[in-house]
């Protein structure tokens, strides 16, 4: 058995149901079972039957299928179609033989149709009372025996879906199958008790099958073409036209077959080629796909999305051509309003595109549209009209469709071997391949160096790789021929232009980006990760976040990983835990961020767990951030031992990886170091700051944001340990505009404060820091107020503030400060609140509070009492309460 057909025997326990899954289902029956009885008798019939029901089982086992149910024939379940067809093939000769040797002749009659099923397991007491082991339901079963009903004694029908997927795996069925076997199309039959008509088709050997279109009878009839009709309907339709004249005529107009709203879906299918050119191949499609996309009516289902579904649907992506069935059924399962299929062809010496706009539903053509010319280089202008031709006839308004509509030409490529390189990079990034991605994007550029798309997909591949002066680059180089883009790309390309340049001012452009093209996922989905990145906004990101999680979508899982982070940082722990697990379940190997959520509720052993799942992404920067979580929990239950070793590994690791990387863990080290060690930090941070400013002078500017926030977050660590002079000097040199991060602006103004502070000015301190609690503020923005409130003995408003750090750990944990830099800081001083707060109970004379806050301290860390820098903290609370 295949490893599918295997997983029956996992199936849930007894009485509980597995998801939906596709499979093949056989009905096949013996033809005039009752006459075979009446003219041999019972015994002699029973003989014959047990012999066919030998023979059929030994053919299912060899082509690796699974019975289901007997009567006078079988149900039986397969993997694939293709396995089906084979069955019977082999089933149909084996009865001919069978007869030929016992001079009895036995007929059976076979229908077969795939679909979604749903398996489940009788329990062991209804089994014993004659209940299947194994049921399956679905409505693929109904169609599958409407089919064999409809047979032909000695026929094999299959429903177009099936035999589609079947006959393109024909070599499977062996060397004689390619002389032998014949695929027949019968037309549409309509079934009783089933919703929509049926293509049915005919797989059989010339000498065994029928090979005749089957007879319409009681539970089937074949829809005829009206030509085809009796003449007495003819005659009846000619008088009734005759009669009620052209007024009529238009009152009997059937109403369109395929209702199409604003932003519903289409799937656009791999284009048929008939001219033997392969130069249509991969370049044809694409381009239809990118004219097609510049209509703010229609949404194309991205190409990813097509490939997660066929391997949903077990089939292999690099393998299976999105065809009329396959296309049907990928569009049906994503909620698509239609399947479009190109077709180019040579037709008197001209190259004629088609597109086919198909129902899923009933996989028939509802509207076809084509336009030629002369040569390949008339195939894109004959796409622009294909393309517009399609959006009229799907309902979008014309002017719409003349205004949002520019040449293939002009916003893509003139060139088709330009942009067939283009299409292959786009497969490229849809399976995750970022080498072939710049292999074949770059030869693209190499054919147009004006492909401003082709520049896009390297910026995108460089942001994913966290290279930003490589990023740069293209977008600037993209940025040179605009008008080779579409305005949704433009829009796109100029929000990414902001966010390098000007990134509090990219958030108009993002949010211009979503609200303009809301199906637009790769726009929404940096709306809400710049809202949180560049803004600090929780809520919104949120909010465009869950708009990113449509069934469409193909990196929705990406965006329920984000929203785990998003609801973390809210303090919504079960949603936060409901979202990283559900992305970890589809394929998130990044689980250290599952890890923190659970840290969050002090849950370490579940934290542990999921740190140790952790798998590398293979972009090693992105891949070192790991240590962050890692440090940070550990310094959560308290074992700062463990987390100054996870510390030293990651500086090792750095090392390898480049400055960057070991500039970020030697600032986690020092602001770490600010809080166990504070007395010799003084040289190091100076040392730092050195780093950091000479890095300014020599990285590319789009770093520079990023360095701002380094040097301001020194200079608050060194304000607060004393060290004011290498503050001042950072401070002072700082130039921070409202142009930057939001976390930035923020950091600046904190060290200002902690200036004001160590000068004595705390109700300065107050003022400076009391603006930036917005919702928008950073975490340690709360810290300084502690800090500003208890040195200027307002210990109500301080007691505030700790207990505002010990209600938002999971902002601790989720808020993206250049790095992660501030996370461990963040967490410990989360914990520290506590003793804090015990601190202050103190100084407002409430003992017992003392009491119960030092023990909460205690129970977080229980070996705080070990850790030489508190010792006097904890000293002095005792020794008081």
């Amino acid at each position: 058995m295949t490893a599918e057909i295997r997983q029956l025997e996992t199936t849930p326990g007894p009485g509980r149901m597995a998801a939906p899954q596709l499979r093949t289902l056989v009905v096949c029956d013996i033809a005039d079972s009752t006459a075979l009885v009446e003219r041999m008798g019972d015994q002699n019939a029973a003989k014959v039957i047990r012999k066919h029901d030998r023979l059929a089982r030994a053919l299912v086992e060899q082509h690796k299928g699974r019975e289901i149910d007997k009567t006078d024939g079988f149900l039986l379940l397969f993997d694939r179609p293709v396995q089906a067809a084979a069955f019977a093939l082999d089933y149909q000769r084996g009865l001919k033989h069978m007869s030929a040797a016992d001079g009895v002749v036995v007929r059976a009659r076979v229908g077969i149709h795939m679909g979604d099923v749903v398996i489940w397991e009788n329990a062991p007491e209804d089994v014993a009372r004659g209940a299947k082991p194994i049921e399956v339901e679905g409505l693929v079963k109904p169609v599958a025996a409407r089919l064999a009903q409809l047979a032909r004694p000695q026929q094999i029908l299959m429903s177009s879906a099936a035999a589609g997927i079947a006959h393109r795996a024909e070599g499977e069925l062996g060397v004689h199958a390619a002389e032998h076997v014949r695929w027949k199309d019968h037309g549409r039959y309509r079934f009783k008790g089933l919703p929509e008509p049926l293509d049915v088709v005919e797989v059989g050997e010339d000498d065994v099958a029928p090979l005749h279109a089957p007879k319409s009878g009681r539970t089937a009839k074949k829809i005829l073409p009206w030509w085809r009709r009796p003449l007495t309907l003819a005659a009846e339709a000619a008088m009734l036209l005759v009669g009620l004249g052209v007024g009529a005529w238009f009152l009997l107009q059937s109403p369109p077959t395929l209702a199409f709203g604003v932003r519903d879906w289409v799937v656009v299918g791999d284009l048929h080629n008939l001219t033997g050119d392969k130069l249509f191949d991969q370049s044809v499609d694409s381009a239809l796909r990118i004219s097609l996309e510049q209509s703010q009516y229609v949404n194309v289902l991205p190409e990813l999305s097509v490939q997660q579904t066929l391997q949903r649907m077990e089939l292999n992506p690099d393998k299976t051509q999105v065809n009329r069935a396959i296309g049907a059924q990928v569009a049906l399962r994503e909620g698509a309003r239609a399947l479009v299929l190109p077709t180019v062809a040579d037709v008197g010496g001209r190259v004629r595109v088609t597109a086919e706009v198909i129902d899923p539903n009933t996989q028939a053509t509802v509207y076809s549209v084509s336009a030629d010319g002369v040569g390949a280089q008339s195939v894109l202008p004959s796409l622009d009209s294909v393309s517009k031709q399609l959006r009229g006839k799907l309902g979008e308004a014309l002017a719409m469709v003349s205004k949002q509509s520019q040449p293939l030409a002009q916003v893509a490529t003139p060139d088709l071997n330009a942009l067939k390189a283009y299409s292959l990079g786009e497969k490229a990034y849809a399976t995750g391949d970022m080498k072939d991605v710049i292999a074949y994007q770059t030869q693209a550029l190499e054919i147009d160096p004006s492909f401003a798309l082709a520049r896009v997909a390297l910026m995108r591949v460089y942001v994913s790789e966290g290279d930003n002066a490589k990023a740069s680059l293209e977008m600037k180089l993209a940025l040179q021929h605009l008008d080779r883009l579409t305005p949704r790309e433009k829009l796109y390309l100029t929000a990414w232009k902001e966010t390098f340049e000007d990134p509090t001012a990219s958030m108009a452009k993002w949010k211009m980006l979503a609200t303009v093209y809301p199906d637009f996922f790769a726009g929404v989905g940096s709306y809400s990760f710049f809202s949180w990145r560049i803004a600090n906004d929780y809520p919104q990101a949120i909010s465009a976040a869950k708009a990113t999680l449509a069934p469409q979508n193909p990196n929705q899982t990406i965006s329920r990983f984000f929203l785990g982070n998003l609801y973390l940082g809210e303090e919504k722990y079960d949603e936060s835990l409901k979202s990283y697990t559900e992305a970890v379940k589809d394929g998130i190997i990044r689980t250290e961020y599952l890890a923190a959520a659970y840290a969050v509720k002090r849950e370490f052993a579940k934290a542990d767990y999921w740190l140790r799942q952790s798998k590398p992404s293979g972009i090693a920067a992105g891949d070192l951030d790991t240590y962050v979580n890692q440090i940070a929990i550990r310094i959560d239950e308290g074992k700062w031992d463990d987390a100054y070793s996870a510390l030293s590994d990651a500086e090792h690791q750095a090392v390898d990886i480049g400055s960057r990387s070991i500039t970020q863990f030697a600032l986690v080290h020092l602001s770490l170091r600010s809080l166990t060690s504070p007395d010799r930090l003084e040289p190091e941070l100076a040392s730092y700051v050195a780093s950091v400013k000479a890095a300014i002078r020599t990285e590319p500017s789009v770093n520079m944001d990023d360095n701002r926030f380094r040097l301001a977050f020194a200079a608050y660590l060194a304000a607060r340990n004393g060290d004011v002079s290498l503050a001042k000097s950072v401070i002072g040199g700082l130039t921070i505009d409202d142009n930057g991060l939001v976390a930035t602006r923020n950091m600046y103004k904190i060290a200002r404060a902690e200036l004001a502070l160590v000068d004595g000015d705390a109700a300065q301190a107050i003022r400076v820091l009391r603006p930036l609690a917005d919702g928008t503020e950073l975490f340690v923005t709360h810290v300084a107020l502690l800090d500003a409130y208890r040195a200027s003995k307002d210990y109500a408003a301080a007691t505030s503030e700790a207990e505002w750090l010990i209600a938002h750990r999971g902002r601790a944990y989720s808020e993206y400060s250049v790095q992660w830099i501030t996370t461990a800081f963040n967490v410990a001083e989360s914990d520290l609140a506590s003793l804090n707060l015990a601190e202050l109970s103190i100084q407002a004379g409430d003992k017992d509070q003392a009491k119960k806050e030092l023990a909460e301290f205690y129970k977080n860390w229980p070996n705080a009492g070990n850790l030489p820098w508190l010792a006097s903290r904890i000293h002095a609370v005792n020794g008081r309460k």
